[in-house]
């Protein structure tokens, strides 16, 4: 997930056009893409990505690495949790799977427990839902040089403290920062 340096997901208004994306960071896009097989997302996350990446793989002025993305978003299945969508829609080069309207604990350790590949979670809503339950088996903050100063947070309504270990880190040339977390389990 991407972040500024002060913990926003997004600034005002849904921005993310401070998001440092370059070659290098697209090919690190890629490799997670090829190691996750399921997408948990929240409405606007979901919305965000459809509107995007469908058209994206078809576009002749798309990048060769953004095809790429848009090839493994399409192809990878997807839950989308909303309380207000009635359906998702699927085209052609966009699978949606399925709608979700109650976030049920037992399904998500259900599904991660079933063999496969990384489980990945977008939008901080769900997010900090799945911390709430200690559904989130590590992060990973991809921290952009910028500090926006106001925005969504990423753990937007959390209560309480969480501790992380820091299990590695990757430096981008672009001046981005790619940290991985395991929460700590308080016993």
């Amino acid at each position: 997930m991407s972040l500024s340096i002060d913990g926003y997901f997004e600034g005002p208004d849904y921005d993310i056009s401070w998001h440092k994306v370059d070659e290098e960071f697209n090919k690190f896009a890629i490799e997670q893409l090829r190691e996750t097989d399921l997408f948990l997302w929240g409405r606007r996350t979901y919305q965000l990505m459809e509107a995007y990446w469908p058209k994206a793989a078809e576009d002749p002025s798309t990048s060769r690495d953004d095809r790429e993305i848009a090839r493994l978003m399409n192809g990878t299945e997807k839950l989308v949790f909303s309380r207000t969508l009635d359906k998702v829609g699927e085209t052609r080069n966009w699978k949606s799977g399925r709608l979700v309207h109650e976030f049920d604990p037992r399904e998500i350790r259900r599904l991660k427990e079933r063999p496969g590949k990384d489980i990945g979670v977008g939008g901080p809503d769900l997010a900090s839902s799945f911390v709430r339950e200690g559904l989130i088996d590590e992060f990973r903050f991809m921290i952009n040089p910028v500090a926006l100063g106001e925005g969504t947070p990423i753990f937007r309504g959390m209560k309480g403290r969480m501790s992380l270990e820091l299990v590695k880190t990757r430096k981008f040339d672009s001046g981005n920062v790619l940290l991985y977390y395991k929460p700590v389990r308080q016993s």
